[in-house]
């Protein structure tokens, strides 16, 4: 019996969830940013190198259909982005993905997020840094890398065929501007995201001037592969729209969050939308798409029609947007590994912030350290294929959790009454703020509903005088109890086969039901992906109709639930179907890897779960509160 409570206490303690009042009342990090400077962070971030060199790439795949891929990138990465934008504004709190997780699911899960995240934009940072060299280099003739090739060979293969100084320097110089301070990056990014964007609207102006209505006529033509090319186009640029990230981990430092992270978003993904598909158009119809340089798509279109002076134009474009990008990129590690050090799952020296700068900077110079040593240390090649499982984990899990609260009793409304300054609102003046009246009605035991404990918001609150107007209301409001089966459902005519699932946790049935949904909808997807050879056979078509069903059937019993419908702020529409259909697209993707990019996520998840379990768990202050 002893051993049995161990492990329950084990695998309880694995999936704790934190309460954020600490980190929201914190003002460690200076709110210095406004809407402009958000907007421009995640233009900055998502219009980088990617534009420049990506395009030609997915052009030879789709050709002028490129102009619909990017459409398609867009709308499943708005998917994402409206379920960062609803936490961003709820819980303005630095960590994003991480945060949001360790509040809805459990800590195991957040340390593994956040490490991940952590490890994807480091690398991100250093793989940009090391096309701005590539791209550097070219503009000299290659001297640079034909020097350093000469006097400093390395291997090559996994490792780099030299040590990019070059790289390594502009790495070092952007983490000393991020260590200034978030203002001064901010300024510094939009700088360059002002003379990236100013590039583009030329390569837009020239290339209708210079266009050609009939690189598109036809069928064969605008859709030189079909659709499945399109797809496919679709499928690579879509990682060409997560510049979200870098604006839901500055929440914290946002003067007005709630407005601001949702506006920036909608403003900066319309933004880049525009961006993406106005140079595709010029891209396409300057040069038949099958002549379309892979490495230097725009240049070499300006030297096919004779304009060799715009191919200098654009490479100062590029060279500011890869400076963006990757300044974009070196704001986000530190912010994670000071989240992560702040609730003790990460070394508690990597939370110390400078009181005048508002940096954490023992996590901006290891995370600069790390950086530069990946820069110098390994190829272009063998870094990108880092990127894209950490980046699609983080959207999966954000959707999930954006589910998980929908329908689950949550402190996080009591959260947003908050001020954005983490002071009581002159509206709470005179009120209550015990957490646990907004419970009770939620709760199916007795002991649930008897638990009065003072909660770190109540105390908070209660210093300030205040009475129980307010969460008396709040109660009333949410009597249709998150995650309870609607009154009417109940009393239809075979609503009693639903009584069952009526005395569960608040939220956990409707929890359970999306599981499902996600477990069946996988694998007709992989069935789709990896057994398409059988799609004409009648027993591929029945599991397949099977599956498919079982997982609508399972995302339609959730809309038989109470959602919450208290949210001050901005709410993601048509939940659960914009949240599964996000989720869905990531693991689409997830799926596509390659085994060797599955291989190295192993490699390092062994490395961070070794990490938390020597000290992320005992050190753990959801771990000590509940102590």
């Amino acid at each position: 019996m002893a051993l049995r409570s161990h492990c329950k206490d084990f695998l309880n303690n694995l999936v704790r969830k934190k309460n954020i009042t600490e980190d929201i009342m914190r003002k460690d990090l200076k709110k210095v940013l406004k809407l402009s400077d958000l907007t421009f962070l995640a233009v900055g971030s998502m219009i980088g190198s990617g534009l420049y060199v990506l395009t030609g790439a997915v052009a030879r795949i789709a050709g002028p259909s490129i102009v619909i891929s990017y459409f398609l990138a867009a709308v499943a990465s708005i998917l994402s982005a409206v379920c960062y934008a609803e936490f961003a504004a709820r819980v303005p709190v630095t960590g994003s993905a991480y945060q949001y997780t360790y509040l809805s699911i459990g800590e195991i899960w957040a340390f593994v997020v956040g490490w991940n995240v952590f490890l994807e934009h480091t690398v991100l940072a250093a793989s940009i840094a090391k096309g701005w060299s590539g791209y550097v280099d070219g503009l000299c003739g290659f001297a640079i890398s034909t020097f350093l090739k000469k006097q400093l060979p390395m291997p090559g293969g996994l490792v780099a065929e030299y040590p990019d100084f070059l790289a390594g320097m502009l790495v070092i110089l952007l983490t000393l501007i991020v260590a200034r301070g978030v203002k001064i990056s901010s300024t510094v990014n939009i700088f360059f995201a002002a003379v990236n964007l100013t590039v583009i609207v030329f390569i837009f102006c020239t290339g209708m001037y210079l266009a050609k209505g009939e690189y598109w006529q036809g069928e064969k033509t605008f859709f030189p592969h079909g659709w499945s090319g399109t797809i496919s186009g679709a499928a690579t640029l879509i990682f060409s729209y997560v510049g979200y990230e870098v604006v839901a981990t500055a929440t914290e430092e946002s003067v007005n969050p709630k407005r601001d992270v949702p506006l920036s978003l909608l403003i900066s993904l319309s933004v880049v939308v525009v961006a993406y598909v106005g140079v595709s158009t010029a891209l396409t119809l300057m040069v038949p798409w099958d002549l379309i340089s892979v490495s230097s798509p725009f240049p070499n279109a300006y030297h096919f029609r004779g304009w060799d002076w715009a191919g200098y134009v654009v490479s100062v474009g590029a060279l500011a947007a890869m400076t963006a990008a990757m300044l974009s990129a070196l704001l986000v590690i530190p912010r994670y590994l000071y989240a992560m050090a702040r609730d003790g799952l990460l070394w508690r020296f990597l939370d110390v912030v400078n009181d005048d700068t508002g940096v954490p900077v023992t996590a901006t110079a290891i995370s600069g350290g790390f950086c530069l040593l990946l820069t110098l240390m390994f190829g272009l090649v063998a870094l990108v294929e880092f990127i894209s499982v950490g980046q699609l984990l983080a959207c999966t899990f954000v959707s999930i959790c954006v589910v998980k609260l929908r329908y689950g009793p949550s402190d996080v409304s009591s959260y947003e009454t908050l001020a954005d300054d983490g002071e009581p609102t002159p509206q709470d003046a005179g009120q209550s703020t015990n957490l646990s009246t907004s419970l009770p009605e939620c709760q199916t035991s007795s002991k649930a509903s008897s638990n009065t404990e003072e909660t770190p918001l109540t105390s908070l609150k209660s210093e300030a005088g205040v009475g129980a107007t307010q969460y008396q209301t709040t109660a009333v409001a949410e009597a249709k109890c998150p995650g309870t089966i609607k009154e009417f459902v109940l009393e239809a005519k075979y609503g009693y086969l639903l009584r069952r699932l009526d005395s569960l946790t608040p939220g956990n049935a409707p929890f359970y039901l999306l599981l499902v949904a996600i477990l069946f909808a996988t694998v007709a997807i992989a069935m789709l992906l990896f057994a398409h050879q059988h799609l004409h056979q009648a027993w591929f078509i029945l599991l397949f109709i099977v599956f498919l069903a079982i997982a609508v059937l399972s995302l339609l019993a959730m809309l038989a639930f109470h959602q919450r419908d208290t949210i001050q702020t901005f709410a993601v529409p048509l939940v659960p179907l914009v949240p599964f259909s996000s989720i869905m697209v990531n693991i689409t993707l997830l799926l596509k890897l390659q085994p060797l990019t599955w291989l190295r996520f192993a490699v390092w998840m062994s490395i961070g779960l070794l990490i938390y379990f020597l000290y992320g768990y005992r050190h753990s202050n959801s771990r000590k509160q509940d102590e």
